[in-house]
């Protein structure tokens, strides 16, 4: 998927927007930890990413897939807590804007997520739906 700089660069940015509302929710944590566990980094390394959240560049993905990817994350990250916190919307907003998509597209993502969540359907399971839509452009 991505070289271990990239996965702490994508671990950062999550965290970025995580903590732009200066508090990290216990649900954003665990999304935190699920997606650094899913990447392979373990907890040690994890701590490191978290420390040094604020030294974040973004890498841009070469590839369409990758980088919708974030984006999905980056919307779920900032939505994971049941509120949209405006500093949260703006970083994630910025982020997006860096990954080539219009800031439009995050609206839309939360539309779906929204609704998703309320259905208490995972993040997984709700990428896998954006997926199929992906693969049919």
């Amino acid at each position: 998927m991505y070289q271990v700089s990239h996965k702490k660069n994508y671990l950062k940015q999550l965290f970025r927007i995580a903590l732009a509302d200066a508090h990290l929710d216990k649900r954003e944590e665990e999304y935190l930890l699920y997606t650094a566990q899913k990447m392979g980094i373990n907890n040690q390394e994890f701590e490191k990413v978290k420390e040094s959240s604020d030294q974040v560049q973004v890498v841009i993905p070469d590839n369409y897939y990758q980088r919708f990817r974030m984006i999905f994350d980056f919307v779920w990250m900032m939505m994971i807590d049941g509120e949209i916190d405006p500093r949260e919307e703006i970083v994630c907003k910025q982020l997006v804007n860096q990954l080539d998509f219009a800031s439009g597209v995050v609206d839309d993502l939360v539309e779906h997520i929204n609704y998703h969540l309320s259905c208490g359907i995972n993040p997984e399971h709700t990428f896998s739906k954006f997926e199929e839509m992906l693969l049919e452009k």
